[in-house]
């Protein structure tokens, strides 16, 4: 039941932070505490994309073979506005600083928006230069190259409102001409190896507040009846608003985005079953590869950033009018299959909802 504090790969080390809140925003850490500015803060509420930073994280075995494992590591955009500290506790986090630290030069990303006049104020392209380095590192992995369409899909988070696409996107088309400069993710992979653990994560700073991350499904159970009153976080992409934009007070949150199990996607006795922690990206990805006409649904739900992040059991349980999973999976007959300690039920979707919210 001991603390500890949160640990994570940063900038070419460990990074051990025990004294902030629970709901301290990757944001506000790195622009206020570490003094790394280069990631910009825009809106606040994961629309801009100004704060977009790039998290790696050891595949496990319902993640190992996606197409986002680059050299070890499992790359995801994430805005840094929304995600809370303690949930990169074993991660490794990459910011545009990451870039120049090992290069000392610019990157291919950054020489790219310079020589296409990609940036006018600047202020959005940290952001722009973190999405386009993901997606570089990628297609630089798997020796591909991404169309243009396919750039401008994966820039759907990022917002400019003085320069325009059209130079961005030349950006990204030109960064594959130059010299390839992949980033080494030994040290990140080394460090991540060292912090891996199977016991659950407990953060209890003295300013008050808990973090709880269970890794196995058992032992999310347990918390769960534990803490009732727990609230339980997955991508943060809608509680992290509540802390920016209603600076609401959550004493204990309850983190299953250390359990493996509940990211699993498979297919049972011909049923497609999704995670609850699995990503919004790869549930509408594997909702896509069944029912094919669901790409412009998949395509148009938010951005990048926040499909990564933000997770299909979350954006069904927050009863939202506007979460847009619910209606198109209520349209394919799914049906929730709901745990409370040992006690298990199977539950149509359609009768999940009581009322609003």
């Amino acid at each position: 039941m001991s603390s500890r504090p949160i640990r994570f790969f940063h900038c070419g080390a460990v990074v051990e932070v025990d004294d902030v809140a629970p709901t301290r925003t990757v944001l506000d850490w790195l622009r206020e505490d570490a003094r790394r500015t280069g990631t910009k803060e825009g809106c606040n509420e994961g629309d801009c994309g100004a704060c977009t930073v790039v998290v790696g994280e050891l595949p496990g075995e319902a993640t190992a073979g996606t197409s986002e494992v680059v050299g070890g590591l499992r790359l995801t955009t994430a805005n840094a506005c929304l995600q809370f500290l303690p949930a990169l506790d074993g991660k490794a986090l990459f910011t545009v600083e990451d870039l120049l630290r090992q290069h000392g030069a610019l990157h291919p990303v950054q020489r790219a928006m310079v020589d296409c006049h990609a940036s006018q104020c600047g202020f959005c392209t940290p952001g722009f230069v973190m999405s386009l380095w993901a997606t570089y590192e990628h297609h630089a992995a798997g020796g591909t190259r991404p169309t243009r369409q396919e750039l401008a899909d994966e820039l759907s988070g990022n917002l400019c409102r003085c320069t325009g696409y059209r130079p961005i996107l030349d950006a990204g088309e030109r960064m594959f001409d130059l010299p390839v400069e992949t980033l080494d993710m030994a040290p990140a992979v080394a460090a991540l190896e060292a912090m891996a653990s199977l016991e659950t994560f407990r953060y209890t700073p003295q300013g008050g507040g808990e973090f709880v991350a269970p890794r196995t499904l058992d032992a999310f159970a347990a918390e769960r009846l534990a803490r009732p009153e727990a609230r339980l976080l997955a991508g943060s992409t809608d509680i992290g608003l509540w802390v920016n934009k209603m600076f609401r007070e959550l004493p204990t949150l309850l983190y299953i985005g250390g359990v493996e199990a509940l990211k699993r996607i498979e297919v049972r006795q011909g049923r497609l079953s999704i995670g609850a922690a699995a990503s919004l990206e790869e549930g509408w990805r594997a909702l896509v590869a069944r029912w094919p006409t669901l790409t412009e649904v998949w395509l148009r739900f938010a951005g990048v950033p926040l499909r990564q992040a933000g997770t299909m059991g979350g954006n069904v349980a927050n009863g939202s009018p506007i979460g847009d999973s619910a209606p198109v999976l209520m349209a394919l007959d799914a049906s929730l299959l709901l745990r409370r300690g040992e006690r298990v039920r199977r539950l149509a979707l359609a009768d999940f909802y009581t009322g609003y919210m």
